[in-house]
């Protein structure tokens, strides 16, 4: 019996002792999981064991396969100690990110690297049952071809838009039929942890986790797509709010004078003049004032809709219309940012999505807007900085996800 699939194994596990065994041993790999390498002392001192007790549970877990001895620690006066780590293929964790338009599905082992190449397939995200039944065979499809055995691929983390309570596994706004939350259809299917989150709470706990080299606490994630997604860290934590729902600031009605309707029903909120959405509708207003402007010779061009990265892609080979259009999008998106920094203050902002690919053609009005609407000192010790994952980001944010969550459950349930 494979050890690490909590879901699975710990109904079969029988007497006190045993059971207490077995939880320190999920514990241990948990430690290795979130931390990485780590000496025995090291390990005592985050689990709060004895070091007999530690060194126990290591031969144990060595002798199962779970764990390796991976070089030595930097000597503190005396021998150098050993470092332990999980073994490259304790275990297996699939990603999905999931967009309004498409998934995208990666293996990753238990140290956080991808060992299978990326798909993608399009879908279209709503409430339908044949939706869920189509995102379900792309990931059985995907399992079956990756030729890992299957009890060793023991979570999917999931990033995905929509008004999510990951606690209760809901998503409000998509694949949300049959009376059973998402996380309970998917566990039915799939008989492995699931673990579901925004997907700009999920990117931002990715990019504060895996690339960022600050040592900031206090973090806010603006993503920029087809809409405009906000992940709050506090203290080091993601925060969801009382119901999940923390970082929906994307529909605030900030601008009291536009006549633009958003998605929600509202008039004048952040999203309908500062996401992607915004952007192609400018861009479509452009392009029939200039029908020989280099964005509409790449239109031109371009197989498929109209999309931002193609206004963000003319700005970068100078096309003015573009640039003007990313001007007013960056002064809006700025406006937004100057509230959260006057409510949060916080150290770092990570700017990321199809706007942050237009680096100063961005950034420039954001700092504009900042001077002009947020007061200097909320401001002066905020950093903003574009994100480092790039196309990979929500693929990391499901990993990020399970990262924080793996083994949660079978570690606080009562024995």
């Amino acid at each position: 019996m494979h050890l690490i699939n909590p879901k699975k194994n710990l109904s079969k596990i029988e007497g006190v002792v045993e059971i207490k065994n077995y939880l320190l041993r999920i514990r241990l790999i948990k430690n290795l999981y979130q931390k990485g390498a780590s000496t025995a002392n090291e390990i005592c001192g985050s689990m709060g064991i004895s070091l007999p007790t530690v060194n126990a549970l290591l031969t144990d877990l060595i002798r199962s396969g779970e764990v390796i001895k991976q070089g030595r620690a930097a000597s503190q006066g005396g021998r150098k100690p050993d470092l332990y780590r999980l073994a490259p293929d304790a275990f297996y964790v699939l990603a999905v990110d999931l967009t309004k338009y498409s998934a995208s599905l990666a293996l990753y082992n238990c140290r956080q690297s991808a060992i299978k190449e990326k798909v993608m397939h399009k879908i279209v995200l709503n409430n339908e049952p044949e939706t869920f039944e189509l995102l379900c065979q792309h990931i059985e499809s995907y399992l079956e071809v990756s030729g890992f055995p299957t009890d060793k691929t023991i979570a999917i983390g999931i990033s995905m838009p929509g008004l999510i309570d990951s606690k209760a596994g809901i998503n409000h706004t998509y694949l949300n039929f049959g009376g059973k939350s998402l996380q309970e259809h998917l566990e039915s299917r799939f008989l492995q942890s699931i673990f579901l989150e925004n997907d700009a709470r999920a990117m931002t706990l990715a990019e504060y986790k895996f690339f960022s080299t600050h040592t900031a606490q206090n973090v806010l994630g603006i993503f920029v797509g087809w809409g405009i997604g906000l992940g709050i860290i506090i203290d080091g934590k993601i925060y969801q709010g009382t119901s999940g729902f923390a970082g929906e600031f994307a529909h605030s009605p900030l601008f009291e004078s536009q006549e633009i309707n958003c998605i929600c029903g509202k008039k004048g909120c952040l999203e309908a003049v500062a996401s992607g959405t915004s952007i192609v509708r400018m861009a479509e207003e452009a392009l029939l004032l200039d029908k020989d402007s280099i964005m509409a010779r790449m239109v031109k061009s371009y197989k498929g809709p109209l999309d931002p990265n193609l206004v963000v892609n003319a700005a970068q080979e100078g096309d003015q219309r573009a640039i003007t259009i990313l001007s007013e999008v960056g002064l809006n998106l700025g406006r937004g940012i100057s509230m959260l920094i006057q409510l949060l203050n916080p150290e770092l902002i990570i700017l990321g999505g199809v706007v942050a690919e237009a680096k100063q053609y961005i950034l420039t009005p954001i700092q504009q807007a900042l001077n002009v609407y947020s007061m200097a000192k909320s401001r002066e010790k905020t950093q903003i900085a574009l994100y480092q994952l790039g196309s990979e980001v929500g693929l990391r944010g499901a990993i990020a996800v399970v990262t924080d969550k793996l083994f949660e459950e079978v570690l606080t349930k009562p024995n």
